[in-house]
């Protein structure tokens, strides 16, 4: 697995609004484990918008699948990957003004 690519807040915003405008509910972003793909709102909509682009929002979704039986099935999700477990898949490090960094997933195309 290759280094996770480094952002600024102020770039993964500018990125962010780039592609899918002002509303941040509707910014989409893909499961690096299962290809999901979930917006911020979906994410609220299962009442843990805190995990929006951590953590897939199959682990709030009762058709979300084993992340470990169906890992790397790309299409096969949603599934139970959370960004913070043993295996941290997460492909954007997103860098704060204070230094503090969070890993996130790839926006969706």
């Amino acid at each position: 697995m290759s280094d996770p690519r480094k952002l600024t807040h102020a770039e993964w915003v500018a990125e962010g609004k780039r592609r899918f405008g002002e509303d941040f509910d509707k910014w989409r972003f893909v499961c690096p484990v299962c290809g999901f793909v979930a917006s911020v709102q979906d994410w609220k909509d299962v009442g843990h918008s805190d995990a929006a682009a951590f953590s897939c929002v199959g682990r709030w979704r009762k058709d979300s699948k084993d992340a470990l039986t169906d890992a790397m099935a790309k299409g096969r999700g949603p599934c139970n990957y959370a960004g913070g477990g043993l295996f941290r898949l997460n492909p954007v490090t997103v860098v704060f003004t204070d230094g503090t960094e969070h890993s996130a997933f790839e926006f969706a195309d």
